[in-house]
């Protein structure tokens, strides 16, 4: 079985980092930190970042490892890294068995109700997470734009301008109509008061700029920049068939982050219909296709029992 990673595992974490799979591209793109630097901010599995690192150790010697992220407020934790790969390597099935059921054990002893994974479409991996109980909500694909290009054209009319507090109910509003319900139901916006964002813990060092467009009042879409240190990451609102719309927000995103000679990284999922086109448009290209999954976990509940009390007797009406 797994165990917490200790300050003996750091070796043998250091040597499988380079023979792993990211789980999660948002924050191995942005911030492009390793493995081993995720294992040595959190020595306690969850405490304070919110990060955990379980191991596997086998004949004498730990020879897989995973980690997992918390998302800040929520009970869930999406998975991050996972060693070794599943090519290759002759035990590397059921490393990533024990490991995985590893680790729905340890999430639910933490009172986590979903982990989410991204995982290559069509993969041994995907196939991997589903026989532990994982399932696809949706497929997306990744677009990046390299840092040097620069978007050509005049400005475009209505413009974006800074997202105010009263935007947010409006970005609900376009969550709720241009998301697929079983998408929402998996993502948990329909139980709480979030909007869709991406899961940014404190300490990670991100900036985020937001803007939307408005039009008579209302608000018809928005676009949201994370920039790490090592890249930026756009995330559009608004109905994805307005390509009009959507290029005129995709070129604010883009020149929010003029300047900077990361690349941009967006997200299009298959529901999202006309936004590939309008980001190829945009000097954009094909970076990768994912998978995204949930595994949702069992809740403890504590039962009530009636406490028999002897001697007690209950009399009637009229005895």
């Amino acid at each position: 079985m797994i165990r917490p990673c200790s300050l003996r595992d750091l070796p043998a974490v250091r040597s499988l980092q380079h023979d792993g799979i990211w789980l999660d591209l948002f924050h191995h793109l942005l911030l492009q930190r390793s493995a081993l630097s995720s294992a040595l901010m959190a020595p306690v599995p969850w405490v304070g970042a919110g990060l955990a690192t379980y191991v596997w150790p086998q004949t004498g010697r730990v020879q897989g490892f995973v980690q997992l992220l918390k998302r800040p407020g929520r009970h869930e934790a999406d998975l991050l890294f996972l060693a070794p790969r599943l090519q290759g390597v002759a035990h590397g099935q059921r490393a990533w068995e024990q490991l995985l059921a590893g680790c729905i054990g340890e999430a639910s002893e933490q009172a986590l109700r979903r982990l989410f994974a991204s995982a290559p479409e069509s993969g041994r991996e995907s196939e991997i997470l589903a026989s532990l109980g994982f399932l696809v909500y949706t497929n997306e694909e990744v677009y990046v734009l390299s840092g040097s290009w620069q978007p050509p054209g005049p400005p475009v009319n209505p413009r974006p301008r800074l997202r105010r507090p009263e935007d947010i109910w409006w970005l609900r509003r376009l969550y709720s109509i241009y998301t697929p319900q079983p998408v929402q139901h998996a993502e948990g916006h329909q139980n709480d008061d979030g909007q869709a964002s991406l899961p940014l813990a404190w300490w990670e060092m991100t900036d985020q700029t937001s803007f939307v467009v408005q039009d008579r009042g209302d608000v018809l879409g928005g676009v949201q920049l994370v920039s790490g240190r090592r890249g930026h990451w756009l995330l559009l609102h608004g109905d994805p068939g307005n390509a009009g719309l959507m290029a005129a927000l995709v070129r604010c995103g883009i020149d929010a982050a003029a300047g900077s000679r990361w690349p941009i990284y967006c997200a299009v999922r298959d529901y999202q219909g006309g936004l590939g086109a309008v980001l190829q448009a945009s000097g954009f290209q094909s970076f990768t296709r994912r998978s995204r999954l949930i595994k949702r976990l069992a809740v403890p509940v504590k039962a009530a029992e009636p406490l028999a009390v002897p001697g007690l007797v209950a009399e009637g009406p009229g005895s």
